[in-house]
């Protein structure tokens, strides 16, 4: 086989599974984060003394409150998505310039 195309396939490979972990840790980002938010005010408020239930319910308070002010802020969200959608755009842009190449490969040489 040709070391060229071999060398193709792997950086390809290598090429999407380097994307892959960006558009996850991304998206892990965006469902960690609320998570994060929500959590954090509830070890301050236990940690303060509050009993863990009330802590719970201000932690969930607070968590409504973020998102209410995401929500008020459309083009916040809408960014957001934009961004992870032009990552996933760029990704397939990314894979499609080493199928050139590979056809080149295939083809020019044969």
């Amino acid at each position: 086989m040709k070391i060229n195309l071999i060398l193709a396939y792997v950086f390809k490979f290598v090429t999407f599974v380097f994307f892959s972990f960006i558009i996850l840790v991304y998206a892990g980002l965006l469902i960690l984060l609320p998570l994060d938010i929500m959590f954090q005010v509830i070890r301050i408020f236990a940690g303060i003394g509050f009993p863990t239930v009330i802590a719970a319910l201000v932690g969930i308070g607070a968590l409504g409150y973020v998102g209410y002010k995401v929500y008020l802020a459309p083009a916040l969200y809408k960014l957001v998505f934009d961004v992870g959608y032009q990552l996933i755009e760029f990704t397939r842009l990314q894979l499609r310039r080493f199928d050139d190449l590979i056809a080149a490969e295939q083809g020019g040489k044969g």
